[in-house]
């Protein structure tokens, strides 16, 4: 792989339309994968999946592809947090509430990304993001819920929807907090080391019972389908090592604003996918909604000029091995 990545804004966005739609097609994988597997158990054959092939591209990889020891605790905490905790907290989190109600409140990770860069003062935010990213807001709201606000707080619900809560904001901090490895690696290096990094941490959890997880991956893995299998490497290799590139990429190329506000699109797709491989019903509230929310992608993308093209990311710095 290339120490440089000749991409321009207009491929950027194109690009991560590409990881909205494997984004969004993953809640059709998970589907199939949980035939056989317990929602952590899968995500943990994902990661272990996404892991070896970072691992393997990284060893085929001419040039540099170690990262300084010193940096070694920084990619840990990333992976921690981004891997480990949040995929932790998500699936504790959708047993005590809705997928309908985690998915709204994952859509307010763009509105989170832009307090952060606000108090942190890393990026500017103008009238244009903040009017974009409402719209989209609105966009996501008719999608998910179908008009219907409901019970979002509901009693029953409100647990799960804490959870969730926490949940957007790690994940509002982690696409702020990658961008600074970015200043010294590039977006593929970083990006497969906060996975390894991660999965080492959530492997743990693949031989040992957990309140979540009482019945363990190792134990699981050997009634497994082809389907199931099937399922974990399209996560592992679309879902995580191409779109969590391309994200990074996006993000040291345009910025992490403008890259957190295509999360909204991931809902569409997943209605999309619905649709699709389950015969979900196309509604007025979903069209509509679809139309929110690309208005509101593109107003955040206005009148907030790219990074230059000789500037897509900051060279890779000596490292040692």
């Amino acid at each position: 792989m290339r120490n440089d990545y000749k991409i321009t804004s207009r491929n950027i966005y194109l690009l991560l339309i590409t990881v909205t739609i494997f984004w969004g097609t993953s809640y059709v994988a998970a589907k199939l994968g949980m035939r056989d597997l317990l929602p952590l158990n899968l995500a943990i054959l994902r990661f272990v999946i996404a892991s070896l092939l970072f691992s393997v591209i990284l060893f085929l990889e001419k040039g540099s592809h170690c990262i300084d020891r010193k940096d070694i605790p920084q990619f840990f905490l990333l992976g921690f947090w981004a891997i480990t905790v949040f995929y932790y907290i998500h699936f504790t989190g959708l047993q005590f509430t809705t997928s309908t109600n985690a998915g709204l409140i994952m859509a307010t990770t763009p509105a989170f990304a832009t307090l952060f860069c606000w108090l942190t003062k890393k990026e500017k935010v103008n009238s244009h993001n903040l009017l974009g990213i409402g719209t989209a807001f609105i966009g996501v709201l008719l999608v998910i819920s179908q008009g219907q606000g409901g019970d979002l707080f509901y009693q029953k619900t409100f647990f799960g929807n804490s959870l969730i809560i926490l949940n957007a904001l790690i994940w509002a901090w982690f696409t702020l907090k990658g961008k600074t490895v970015l200043k010294k690696y590039r977006p593929f290096l970083a990006m497969a080391y906060i996975h390894i990094f991660g999965t080492i941490i959530l492997l743990p959890f693949a031989f040992f019972p957990t309140i979540l997880v009482e019945t363990t991956l190792w134990q699981q893995l050997p009634q497994i389908s082809l389907t199931t299998l099937g399922a974990a490497i399209y996560l592992g290799i679309f879902c995580s090592v191409y779109s969590y590139f391309i994200w990074y990429l996006a993000i040291s190329k345009i910025g992490a604003l403008k890259t957190a506000v295509f999360n909204y699109f991931n809902p569409v797709m997943a209605t999309l996918a619905g649709i699709l491989f389950f015969g979900d019903k196309l509604t007025g509230y979903i069209v509509c909604g679809g139309m929110l929310v690309i208005a509101g992608v593109y107003i955040t993308n206005q009148n907030n000029p790219p990074a230059p093209a000789n500037k897509i990311y900051l060279p890779v710095r000596a490292v040692s091995r």
